[in-house]
């Protein structure tokens, strides 16, 4: 099975052993797909153990359950890295994780900072710059359009202009 984060390598390979805690994730990139595949398995025990203490303060995790629970995961697209490899300490990822919820297709663009620690990469903080559904709503359009001499639309045989136009 190819791993949810979009790595095109198998899950047992990728993000999987990061997950199990068997293999430090070993750049700030590899932390947040390992964040999204956790996402799409629900979970949120390893989304709260890879988030820094400082930010766990924060964190609604019943509403991450069910933000996790109710969405159909579509997949991750990192958008930029800034640093975050084995040798810096800290390290940003921006990324969009596509979902449906109710058919509707969704997607949340953040920019996520990463601290390296004693514990190995660690989530610390983000900015959303998105949340939600990925169109605008079109608006209803009503489609009847009726000319001044079309006939009526109530049957009259009357045009337009001479019966409800008026």
């Amino acid at each position: 099975m190819s791993c949810p984060c979009g790595s095109s390598v198998a899950l047992d390979q990728c993000c999987a052993p990061i997950i199990a805690g068997t293999t430090p994730a070993p750049s700030a990139e590899a932390m947040m797909r390992a964040r999204y595949t956790a996402y799409t398995q629900h979970n949120i025990d390893f989304i709260m153990a890879s988030t820094h203490p400082d930010g766990r303060a924060d964190s609604d995790i019943d509403a991450m359950r069910a933000w996790a629970e109710g969405a159909d995961w579509q997949g991750l697209e990192i958008v930029q890295v800034e640093a975050g490899g084995d040798q810096d300490r800290k390290g940003l990822v921006e990324f969009k994780a596509h979902y449906q919820v109710g058919g509707v297709k969704h997607h949340h663009h953040e920019v996520s900072g990463f601290v390296q620690t004693d514990a190995g990469w660690q989530f610390r903080d983000g900015e959303v710059l998105h949340s939600g559904p990925s169109e605008k709503p079109k608006p209803v359009v009503n489609e009847l359009k009726v000319g001044r001499n079309d006939p009526c639309h109530c049957g009259s045989g009357k045009k337009f202009k001479k019966c409800h136009g008026a």
